[in-house]
């Protein structure tokens, strides 16, 4: 559902979230509260200043069309028996994971307070976010959606919120996506774990732990994770460790094994 999005400029972006928020005071408060938030923070910018800064109108066009999926597509058929939702899924081209996504994730978001939201909205409004990973990470979605045996998402509320990277699930499967961060290699030369790979893990588990996630995969990697056949093997990697875990797991591991 999301191939083809339109890029929209932040003078087109700011009037239809309006419209949507008039929408959402109608069915969900609370996303008409995310919504003003959003709003309001970018008032304060001149729409020729927040189109120049790449990261961030790439979040409002995701978050402007996401909304608009989850209002007037998701939440009219959360409540149909199984069957529907699935014959709807495979209507729209809609994968388990990116049901799970706007089913799930997204409505999670939208109800709770995110004690990251300011922070990251203007670190993104700032330029100091530098999407280190963005490469890796269209990459390895790419090569996961290409194949019949899995499905994977990518989104910036995912990662700046939640801390992760990237949702995936293994077809077919009954068990929720995992959600899987990518980090470097967090090993020193004497094979002692790195101080700041330690801190990062740490504040990995916090922000699962905030979010109730209960399946999740820390991944490091080497320098040479983004060529084709390691991205292949990765992928093989993500499918089984979320086929063959349990309902809830936390677990790091290192790529290649």
């Amino acid at each position: 559902m999301t191939e083809y999005r339109i890029k929209l400029q932040a003078n087109e972006i700011k009037p239809r979230l309006q419209l949507l928020k008039k929408k959402a005071l109608l069915i969900e408060p609370k996303l008409a509260a995310r919504i003003n938030e959003m709003g309001t923070t970018l008032s304060k910018y001149k729409n020729e200043l927040l189109d120049k800064k790449r990261f961030l109108i790439g979040f409002l066009n995701e978050f402007y069309y996401d909304i608009q999926t989850y209002i007037y597509d998701i939440k009219p058929i959360l409540n149909l028996p199984q069957g529907e939702i699935e014959k709807f899924c495979q209507q729209k081209n809609l994968s388990v994971t990116e049901y799970y996504w706007y089913s799930v994730i997204l409505p999670n978001w939208l109800s709770q307070e995110d004690p990251k939201f300011s922070y990251w909205i203007e670190k993104l409004i700032q330029e100091e976010y530098s999407g280190s990973d963005e490469d890796l990470i269209i990459a390895i979605t790419k090569t996961i959606n290409s194949r019949t045996d899995g499905s994977a998402s990518n989104r910036y509320i995912l990662d700046l919120s939640m801390a992760t990277d990237l949702l995936v699930s293994h077809v077919p499967s009954t068990l929720e996506p995992v959600f899987v961060q990518l980090t470097g290699m967090s090993n020193l030369r004497d094979e002692q774990l790195n101080p700041d790979f330690l801190n990062k893990q740490q504040r990995w588990n916090n922000t699962l732990s905030c979010w109730g996630i209960k399946r999740a995969l820390l991944v490091t990697h080497d320098a040479q994770v983004n060529s084709a056949n390691n991205l292949l093997k990765l992928a093989d990697v993500m499918l089984k460790e979320s086929s063959d875990r349990p309902n809830n797991f936390i677990a790091v591991i290192p790529f290649p094994g």
